[in-house]
């Protein structure tokens, strides 16, 4: 079995069996990779503190048929607030999940592993809410997963001023092709969500967001992975509680 080295950042971890860990990696040179760590949970493992949540790490692991095999970790940056603050934690666990949702195993996505640099970064200092709403509306854009916000979903027509938004439509709507149930999509919040989908996480550029805009976003984003998913995220289960 061939042996190989990845700069990963860690996006899921879970216990198996009495002293292992399954953990899922998002990786610069492969993508998603899902990897047993063997003894991880043992007090004396060399592998334990390197495979927390959002560590970013240099590792080496043993491809497998079903499971590649964690071999060694090399902690590269260990994000205090993301491991310290509940509610930071929260959110970065529902980013770190929306990766594991929407990106195939083992399809290197070197743009997705800058995203997830950048954006475990901004955690550090941006409010977490608004950070993971622009890295999910970001996600969804790259992998194809996106709703249509500048355009007409239907007939294709560029918006102007005010119009509608309907999930199972494909996204907003032009008042001609306007449905019954399509709720209104104010230009303002258009505009917030072009800017949130071009923003640019290597700059220091302040975000900026109404709570209404925030909040009118977050059921477009939330409801539509429902629908797409067919199932809840655990994550957002853990961020109801707070």
């Amino acid at each position: 079995m061939a042996r190989y080295t990845a700069h990963a950042f860690v996006v899921g971890v879970h216990n198996w069996g009495e002293a292992d860990k399954i953990v899922q990696l998002y990786t610069a040179e492969r993508g998603r990779v899902k990897a047993a760590a063997f003894g991880c949970r043992r007090p004396k493992s060399l592998l334990a503190a390197g495979l927390q949540l959002f560590n970013e790490l240099e590792v080496t692991l043993t491809e497998g048929q079903r499971l590649d095999t964690v071999r060694t970790v090399s902690i590269l940056h260990h994000p205090k607030k993301l491991s310290e603050d509940l509610m930071t934690m929260a959110y970065g666990s529902f980013v770190a999940e929306c990766v594991t949702e929407f990106l195939p195993e083992k399809q290197a996505e070197p743009a997705v592993y800058d995203l997830l640099h950048g954006a475990f970064q901004a955690f550090e200092s941006r409010n977490p809410r608004v950070t993971a709403l622009l890295v999910v509306l970001q996600l969804m854009e790259f992998t194809g997963l996106q709703l249509s916000y500048e355009r007409c979903a239907l007939c294709g027509k560029k918006l102007e001023g005010d119009a509608f938004f309907l999930e199972s439509a494909g996204g907003a709507l032009c008042s001609d092709c306007r449905e019954p149930s399509a709720q209104t999509y104010p230009a303002s919040l258009r505009t917030f969500l072009s800017t949130a989908l071009a923003f640019d996480w290597a700059g220091n550029t302040p975000i900026t967001i109404t709570k209404s805009q925030l909040l009118a976003a977050e059921t477009m984003v939330l409801g539509y992975l429902q629908r797409l998913l067919g199932h809840p995220l655990r994550s957002l289960s853990f961020l109801q509680t707070l």
